[in-house]
């Protein structure tokens, strides 16, 4: 199933932690209703949960790896540095001329939010309704708080944090999530996970923040092809490492219409933790062959 010759060469594992060291989706419901409660909009929460339900599920024609133009209200595919189709909340495809108008990547990346996980599926429904930055952290705030506690409480997965506490082969093992610290200091609590990592950072700001630190790792001397990159939103987890030469492994349960193709594609978190437990396990298989080697190179050049 896997490469062992890549995994047996990784020093550094870089993870996400919302959607990638738990899975949980049933929060999506409550938040989109905790965003249009009390605003002109609250009519329209029934309308909003069937679009992000659609989006979820893969039954939309915008879907997780496109991007929502918060200036156009539409979303958009983007292969390369260019969009090559577009669709509007109804579903109607976007004339190709429109398209072409969009230009490069750059041009637009003011205006773009990645659609990468459910979080991002609420954050465009929040930008489509045109929510106040203030009611959209409120609701966050709110709905982070419920997954810690019952009855909306998220399950742990033990067996996973147990192969990431045994997977001590590597040089590193890092967390970077885009959760701001408050929060992502009580998820990390809640899971009990915060001693299995080297690094922490919350707000990471990615994907400039996974870029920024990825060069930090190159700079101390590790090559990229030594550091694996895992997580469920592409855009922010994946993108920033492969575009630099590094390994990307992408854990979701959900449909992508992201193009790219990645080193390894999971979709359960108990892949996930047959994943550590086979780069522990490459990684230690190689250095018993290499000490082996050196032992018989050594008693060669000794006999002469």
């Amino acid at each position: 199933m896997y490469n062992e010759n890549w995994l047996s060469a990784i020093k550094v594992v870089i993870f996400d932690m919302d959607g990638t060291l738990y899975q949980e989706d049933t929060f999506l419901e409550r938040y989109i209703r905790y965003l249009l409660e009390g605003t002109e909009h609250e009519e329209a929460t029934d309308e909003a949960m069937r679009l992000g339900r659609a989006i979820i599920a893969g039954e939309h024609a915008i879907g997780f790896g496109h991007f929502y133009h918060m200036r156009d209200d539409v979303g958009l595919v983007l292969e390369g540095e260019r969009f090559v189709r577009g669709f509007t909340w109804e579903g109607a495809a976007i004339e190709e001329g429109t398209i072409r108008e969009y230009g490069a990547f750059s041009e637009q990346a003011v205006h773009l939010i990645p659609i990468g996980d459910p979080w991002g599926v609420v954050t465009a429904l929040g930008r489509k309704y045109r929510l106040p930055e203030s009611k959209l952290r409120s609701a966050f705030d709110r709905v982070r708080q419920e997954m810690l506690l019952p009855p909306h409480r998220f399950e742990r997965h033990d067996k996973l944090f147990e192969a990431l506490e045994a997977l001590g082969a590597v040089d590193k093992k890092i967390l970077l999530t885009n959760t701001h610290f408050e929060s992502g200091i009580a998820f990390m609590g809640y899971m009990g996970i915060r001693h299995l990592f080297d690094d922490v950072v919350c707000g990471a700001n990615k994907p400039a923040g996974l870029h920024a630190y990825f060069n930090a790792l190159l700079a101390q001397g590790y090559q990229a092809h030594e550091i694996l990159s895992i997580g469920d939103n592409p855009w922010n987890d994946l993108h920033p490492a492969k575009k630099l030469g590094g390994r990307t492994c992408m854990i979701s349960p959900y449909p992508s219409g992201d193009p790219e193709i990645w080193d390894l594609r999971l979709r359960r978190l108990d892949e996930l933790e047959q994943l550590m437990r086979a780069i522990q396990e490459s990684i230690t298989r190689r250095n018993r062959a290499d000490g082996q080697d050196r032992a018989e190179a050594y008693q060669q050049e000794v006999q002469g």
